[in-house]
């Protein structure tokens, strides 16, 4: 295994990129709190580890070769994301008592948060491609892979929980400026737009070779 820094910045600013999981961080943790979040981190970084182990094995290469298997996957990733946004577009965090003077925070169960971060990693299908890219580079095919597919996917799963806490703390920052029920009606309609945004986005890279 070679240029282990290389790998570690390249790797760190595809985590950095917004996607769906850099969003579903930041809506939790400005709906509920950073601790709140956490579990939907985790979550992101274990739907990755799993990503990685496919891309390291021959499901990985069907995946990326069949033109049927990458559709399945997208439509059923886009799916899930259109759910995801309606679901967040629908949703009312802060619910306010009968007096109107209090707000109860309603908060998803950890498990809850935990499916929703794996599964918006897992039916992402870019991941797949750019580890299948990204490993064979780092790799010293004269030294075991087993060892360096672990090194460097546990690098990837840190790097994942550390750069989406870091998103968080910066949300929860900010998060006193928006502590108002019509902000965060606002903000969940803006994050589920942009998760069935995401969901077309699938959509049309499934449809957009038909049309050539």
């Amino acid at each position: 295994m070679s240029q282990i820094y290389l790998y570690i910045l390249i790797a760190s600013l595809t985590i950095a990129s917004p996607g769906p999981g850099v969003l579903l961080t930041l809506t939790n943790t400005l709906n509920y709190s950073l601790r709140s979040a956490l579990a939907g981190i985790i979550g992101v970084a274990a739907g990755m580890g799993v990503i990685s182990i496919i891309a390291a094995s021959s499901l990985g290469i069907i995946i990326t070769t069949s033109q049927f298997a990458l559709i399945v996957v997208k439509i059923v990733g886009a799916a899930y994301l259109a759910y995801l946004g309606v679901k967040l577009f629908r949703s009312t965090p802060k619910k306010m008592s009968e007096s109107g003077s209090e707000s109860i925070l309603i908060l998803p169960s950890k498990s809850s948060r935990f499916r929703q971060g794996f599964f918006v990693s897992l039916l992402n299908p870019k991941p797949i491609v750019f580890f299948m890219a990204l490993f064979p580079q780092f790799i010293n095919a004269e030294k075991p892979f087993i060892s360096q597919f672990c090194i460097l996917s546990m690098i990837f799963f840190v790097l994942v929980v550390i750069i989406h806490f870091i998103y968080g703390a910066s949300a929860s920052s900010v998060k006193k400026k928006l502590a108002t029920g019509k902000a965060f009606s606002y903000l969940n309609k803006t994050g589920g737009s942009v998760f069935m945004v995401f969901a077309i986005g699938l959509i049309v890279s499934v449809i957009t070779p038909y049309f050539h």
